[in-house]
């Protein structure tokens, strides 16, 4: 089955379970749980405390940004300041300039050397591909 170049797929961030969309969309209702997706990407550049930041996107804290929130996303980079616990379905990596404190679940953790974490740390097996492609066009 070839898949149409306008679509790509996410992982509901309440079910687990994947869905497709439009590339170009910006949030969706689960056809699994049926409970809103947000599909953005985060750039955090000033203070930012909520109860929770939850995107099937990728969330990058920079330089002057902190956060205080339970975040759940496609994969997060903090440059600033992070607080709360993270799981992460690709990879959380913390530069040099970041400070983390929380529990982390991800598929993997990068912590550059100056960095700072404070936490637990939960490294899971990354989610399998669809078994309707081949493994490289699963990446693309």
């Amino acid at each position: 089955m070839e898949r149409m170049t306008g679509f790509k797929q996410v992982y509901c961030t309440y079910c687990f379970q994947p869905c497709e969309v439009g590339r170009r969309a910006m949030s969706i209702f689960c056809p699994n749980c049926r409970k809103r997706l947000i599909l953005e990407d985060y750039k955090i550049k000033s203070y930012h405390a909520v109860r929770e930041l939850f995107t099937c996107g990728d969330v990058v804290v920079e330089k002057r940004g902190h956060v205080v929130a339970n975040v759940m996303a496609q994969s997060l980079t903090v440059k600033g300041r992070m607080k709360g616990p993270i799981q992460a379905r690709g990879v959380i990596r913390v530069t040099k300039t970041g400070e983390l404190v929380g529990d982390v679940e991800a598929t993997s953790l990068a912590i550059e050397k100056g960095a700072k974490f404070d936490g637990f740390v939960r490294i899971n097996a990354p989610p399998p591909e669809p078994a309707d492609q081949p493994p490289s066009a699963a990446r693309k």
